[in-house]
């Protein structure tokens, strides 16, 4: 009795597993402004976008804000990407230290110009031309709550722009970061892009039409057509990370050589949770080697980079540089400057 019993369990589990597999779907590119997604800083990109638990220069604010709350110096950084698809990405970021609180002055930029205008008389073009973009401003606020623990949010203003369309909306990112007694090793938590809703509006919306077409002689009437609207890219992260070999608290301690170990796991709004993991090894605090790898992204699977820090006067500065590998896409590369004062 009892075996029959779990067979007809079974059978029915998998005839339902069977059924609604054909009902499923992923969410993507349900989601607005997929620029957000683009990783900021040519150091954590080269890490494979692990950083959510380290964040500890100018481009960590986009993985966490907490972790600006361990900038000493003002700080400035910025950054420039190529693209595939004739597509440009520019991103700056302003800190400015105070004795509790640390502030963050930032933004992001996608950008590109020179697009032919279509229309259905004229597929080849108009002899028009008109531009894309998207931008991001943000503030962020951190600081320190005890010695080891960090938090820090981040107000973002987002639009979008496409010839006479626009659209735009507010959101915020919130993170902390907890260095545990356990050899330094930190963890990141981090919810990305929590906000509102992003619709188009535009002069172009606006069309002539008959309210009654089913008579004669009506004057045509001003109106406009209404597009949907459609969330930001929500993510929550977690990160660690730790020092395997280095000075201080490290697993392995040496004073020329430092094996930093990072790894972060997504969950997105709009796919399937995806996966980084990224290496950082640094001779003498000033030469620096990166590698890192995704798991369950569509393109994006190897990255590395390369770095230099080093001081001219009073001013310290360090040059970072990333390759990804964008798999049947063109590869990206990535330059960035940090300007300590």
């Amino acid at each position: 009795m009892i075996t029959k019993f779990h067979y007809r369990q079974a059978v029915y589990v998998l005839l339902c597993a069977w059924f609604t597999s054909g009902f499923c779907f992923t969410k993507v590119g349900t989601t607005a402004a997929p620029f957000l997604k683009i990783e900021y800083g040519a150091r954590p990109v080269a890490m494979g976008g692990a950083f959510v638990a380290l964040a500890n220069d100018p481009s960590g604010i986009y993985y966490n804000p907490a972790g600006i709350a361990e900038v000493a110096s003002t700080q400035f950084m910025g950054g420039y990407t190529v693209w595939f698809a004739d597509l440009k990405y520019n991103y700056a970021t302003f800190i400015l230290p105070t004795r509790r609180v640390n502030f963050a002055l930032w933004g992001s930029f996608l950008y590109c110009d020179d697009i032919p205008v279509t229309t259905v008389e004229k597929p080849e073009g108009t002899g028009q031309v008109f531009s894309y973009i998207d931008g991001l401003l943000g503030v962020t606020v951190s600081a320190f709550l005890s010695d080891r623990l960090s938090v820090g949010i981040s107000g973002k203003y987002i639009q979008q722009k496409l010839y006479n369309e626009s659209a735009s909306t507010f959101a915020l990112d919130i993170g902390s970061i907890l260095r545990t007694p356990l050899k330094g090793t930190r963890l990141g938590m981090c919810l990305a892009n929590y906000g509102g809703r992003m619709q188009l509006f535009g002069n172009d919306l606006i069309v002539q039409v008959d309210p009654w077409p089913e008579f004669t002689g009506n004057p045509d009437v001003e109106a406009r057509l209404t597009t949907g609207s459609f969330p930001l890219p929500l993510a929550f992260k977690l990160g660690i990370a730790f020092d395997l070999l280095g000075c201080g608290e490290a697993f392995i301690n040496n004073e020329q050589h430092r094996v930093t170990i990072a790894a972060d796991g997504i969950h997105p709004n709009d796919g399937e949770e995806k996966f980084n993991v990224g290496v950082e090894y640094g001779i003498y605090n000033t030469l620096f080697l990166r590698g890192g790898y995704k798991v369950n992204y569509d393109t994006q699977k190897y990255a590395a980079g390369v770095g230099m820090k080093f001081n001219i006067g009073p001013r310290s500065f360090a040059v970072d540089y990333a390759y990804v590998d964008m798999d049947v896409l063109d590869a990206t590369h990535r330059i960035s400057l940090v300007i300590g004062f």
